[in-house]
């Protein structure tokens, strides 16, 4: 059966619920398929297969979109099988677990796939977004509100900018350079987090009036204009940016910074060596770091365990 791989949302967490943008990149290190399982994975598939059920249930209740039907019939037949997902995507860290989950249902048993497939080639605006806002349904099932743009992004599976809740295009990124002074790394917190948790924690911090105001003037606006820095290859205001989001977000959204990194961000914001910001929902996982300093970041960092994902 198809792999999916799994992706990284560069910029736009939280921003896009609000009509900011955003820009996701594949990320190929993970993946996942649909199968059945082998003997010794025994009673990893019985717990995948139990989650699959449930997601069924809400394709069952809640989809009977004409334009993007799916097989549940067929569905159905293969569960009772044992299908489950194999999956080293992981859980509760911003790469998008759920959303290749999703992807990989989606492309399976979506009623005429193959001819999809071809369209994917030539997607419309209006198509990108109706498929972005069914998938994004679809999703709900595991966030209780979704975007749409994990699932997308990962069956697309090139860059994506997401201009506006209505406005999606794939875009060219930095030419990557294994020798880049630019460096985006991930750190990997070690702590696992509830997605839907910390959504329904920012949501309700959106009530506040001041702070959904300081949400569409500053955030949003220093967002934007990372990702056009970014786009552009302008690292002078990108950087400029980029210090002025990972600032906001620790004094305004520290709750979705783990207590244990919050001090970590302060010093790449003192030190100016690196920048630490949320991947996805925050609150563990995998942050995002930037730097054009990686020798001097490994050291600070030394205790931490950091990958490269793209360099320019």
């Amino acid at each position: 059966m198809e792999s999916v791989h799994s992706k990284i949302l560069v910029f736009g967490e939280y921003g896009v619920l609000h009509n900011g943008m955003a820009l996701t990149i594949p990320f190929s290190k993970f993946s996942g398929e649909l199968c059945y399982p082998r003997d010794e994975e025994s009673a990893m598939a019985v717990l995948s297969n139990k989650g699959i059920r449930e997601f069924f249930k809400h394709i069952l209740e809640n989809h009977t979109d004409d334009t993007f039907k799916l097989n549940v019939n067929k569905l159905s037949q293969e569960l009772d099988k044992g299908l489950f997902f194999r999956s080293d995507i992981p859980q509760g860290f911003g790469l998008g677990s759920s959303g290749a989950l999703v992807a990989a249902v989606f492309l399976r048993y979506l009623d005429k796939a193959g001819d999809f497939k071809d369209e994917l080639k030539h997607l419309t605006m209006d198509h990108i977004q109706s498929l972005k806002s069914y998938l994004g349904s679809l999703e709900g099932h595991f966030h209780g509100k979704s975007s749409g743009i994990d699932p997308l992004s990962i069956i697309i599976n090139k860059p994506l900018l997401l201009k506006s809740n209505k406005e999606i295009e794939k875009v060219d990124i930095p030419a990557y350079d294994e020798n880049g002074k630019n460096v985006l790394f991930l750190l990997n917190t070690g702590i696992a987090r509830n997605s839907e948790k910390l959504i329904k924690q920012f949501n309700s911090a959106c009530k506040q009036e001041d702070f959904q105001k300081k949400l569409e003037t500053k955030f949003i606006e220093y967002t934007n204009a990372g990702i056009t820095d970014f786009l552009k290859g302008d690292t002078e205001s990108f950087y400029r940016n980029l210090k002025k989001l990972v600032q906001f977000q620790l004094d305004e959204m520290h709750y979705l910074i783990p207590e244990k990194y919050q001090n970590t961000v302060k010093r790449g914001l003192d030190t100016k060596d690196y920048f630490l910001k949320i991947c996805g929902a925050g609150g563990g996982g995998y942050m995002i770091g930037f730097t054009q300093k990686w020798e001097e970041t490994q050291q600070l960092l030394k205790n931490e365990e950091l990958e490269v994902f793209y360099r320019f």
